[in-house]
């Protein structure tokens, strides 16, 4: 697990959203940030800057709903890099991790294009 900002993000209301290195899903553990997403759905990105600038269209212009201890963020656009796509999801957290040590929320758990066939 590593807990290094890869990037940082804000949610539709300023929330403070890194994308941590993370980890991958491992057995029963289930994964956050960059590793999470590139073994899921790394084929769907064809770089990380165009990555993140769909990430921060999503959180900017998308419909977010709390579920939990996390919100779900969807936007259907035809502007996505990845031009296939139709829509992208976007899940975060706002909870604080003790282990990361710099006492930021753990944020983007995962992000992923959809309605694509990809």
């Amino acid at each position: 697990m590593d807990w290094k900002v890869y990037s940082t993000h804000f949610g539709p209301d300023g929330e403070d959203l890194p994308l941590r290195v993370g980890q991958k899903d491992a057995g029963s553990i289930d994964g956050f940030g960059k590793r999470h997403i590139e073994s899921g759905h790394g084929d769907e990105i064809s770089s990380w800057t165009n990555m993140k600038k769909d990430i921060d269209k999503t959180l900017d212009r998308g419909k977010c709903v709390p579920n939990g201890s996390k919100t779900n963020c969807t936007l259907k656009s035809n502007t996505f890099s990845n031009t296939r796509a139709g829509a992208m999801k976007v899940v975060f957290t706002e909870r604080v991790d003790s282990k990361s040590r710099d006492h930021r929320p753990v944020g983007i758990i995962t992000a992923y294009y959809y309605d694509c066939g990809c």
